[in-house]
């Protein structure tokens, strides 16, 4: 019986590559930036590293000069979205991008570096997920982020990503858009009405 996207994930825990991703110069550098048009420089170099040397399909970074989607209740922070992955589940090969927001949600001051590539590294992971390993979702499992420790530390800056457990809805990735023709989020299920909202103010509604 064939494994769960869940299962799958949980059980691997390291990145495969087909050559040694030599960006450990080009992540340290990202650290240096704090504008958004340079770290989206920075981070695409990044990321077509890790890309070419993963055997991934480019995945294309945007960095908004705006503050984190966010949600408040009772006049404190109740949400906030650092960035999200988004894949176009029916292009071949299938094509990713990330958006990450430069400022933070209500101060809106400069994300800090460490979270910003933090967060790249973090939406990097789930590129992997569906076009390395070919899940068709990408929960956030104690491999998932047994992962992004693996990447981090392979580009030496295992110091940017602190230690996280998984979650009890590990099923459900609600920093991963899948744009199809169900137009689901991984888990199957129709993804919260504020997701829809930020997807459908970024990128408009959907042809029909």
């Amino acid at each position: 019986m064939p494994r769960s996207a869940y299962e799958r994930s949980k059980g691997v825990e390291t990145v495969s590559w087909r050559e040694f991703p030599l960006g450990k110069g080009i992540a340290l550098s990202v650290l240096e930036e704090t504008t958004a048009a340079g770290r989206q420089a920075r981070g695409q170099a990044l990321l077509d590293v890790l890309d070419a040397a993963a055997g991934l399909p480019p995945c294309k970074l945007t960095v908004a000069d705006r503050p984190q989607r966010h949600r408040t209740r009772g006049g404190r922070l109740e949400l906030k979205t650092y960035g999200y992955y988004r894949i176009a589940w029916e292009a071949t090969p299938r094509r990713g991008t990330i958006r990450i927001y430069n400022l933070t949600a209500i101060r809106q001051q400069v994300l800090a570096p460490k979270v910003f590539l933090e967060t790249l590294l973090h939406e990097w992971v789930h590129h992997y997920d569906f076009t390395g390993l070919q899940l068709d979702r990408s929960p956030h499992t104690s491999g998932f982020f047994n992962r992004i420790r693996d990447l981090a530390e392979t580009l030496g800056v295992g110091y940017v990503t602190p230690p996280k457990r998984e979650s009890a809805a590990a099923e459900a990735s609600d920093d991963v858009v899948i744009s199809g023709s169900d137009r689901l989020r991984p888990g199957g299920v129709p993804p919260p009405k504020w997701i829809r909202d930020q997807v459908l103010a970024l990128f408009g509604r959907p042809r029909t």
